[in-house]
């Protein structure tokens, strides 16, 4: 009875009460409390560079975590991915993308769940992913560019939904997408040869 009281009124603590996750983790349907826990232990257990041992989820105390909210949880889903269960990945990507606070955050994790689209061959997700990563573009292309050095990477969901856009038959809307982000800098390692197809 006594160790029973004792868990109810237990201390909150771990990496939840250092990301501030409690509140959310506690909203959480049982089920989905589950999947998290799952994925955290499952890291804590093959993931050699993470820092982080079983106990560490909801107990002691973790100071500098190394992670935001939509960090942390994306690693989760990364570890789901590499399980091979797509959809609580894809769950713990979407909360993640929930959760996340700056546009470059939401490009990291939406180009996870394009990836995680293209292995499933879902072009509907495929299309609904990329368009709402090239629609966050203007928000984190600075912050992308400072990190590689003041120069733009390729960038998947770009390519892919020009690839998507030709294939439905809008070659207007893919050309116009194509020109827009070959204008910032953006690499499309085929660029020529797209455009001379798109304007054929």
């Amino acid at each position: 009875m006594i160790g029973r009281v004792f868990r109810i009124f237990r201390e909150r603590g771990g990496l939840l009460k250092a990301l501030e996750l409690w509140e959310w983790y506690e909203g959480l349907e049982p089920k989905d409390q589950k999947r998290v826990k799952k994925y955290f232990s499952l890291k804590s257990i093959k993931d050699l560079r993470f820092p982080f041992k079983a106990q560490h989820f909801d107990t002691g105390e973790v100071q500098n975590p190394g992670y935001t909210k939509a960090t942390f949880l994306g690693s989760l889903a990364q570890t789901a991915l590499l399980e091979g269960e797509y959809e609580d990945a894809e769950w713990l990507y979407l909360k993640a993308l929930e959760l996340a606070v700056s546009a470059y955050e939401k490009h990291l994790i939406l180009n996870d769940l394009v990836m995680l689209a293209q292995r499933l061959k879902d072009f509907e997700k495929m299309e609904l992913y990329a368009k709402m990563d090239v629609e966050l573009f203007d928000s984190y292309k600075e912050e992308l560019r400072n990190k590689r050095g003041g120069s733009l990477p390729q960038i998947n969901s770009y390519e892919l939904l020009v690839y998507l856009l030709e294939r439905r038959g809008r070659k207007k809307e893919a050309l116009e997408l194509l020109e827009r982000l070959h204008e910032e800098g953006v690499v499309h390692p085929y660029y020529e040869e797209v455009k001379k197809r798109l304007i054929t």
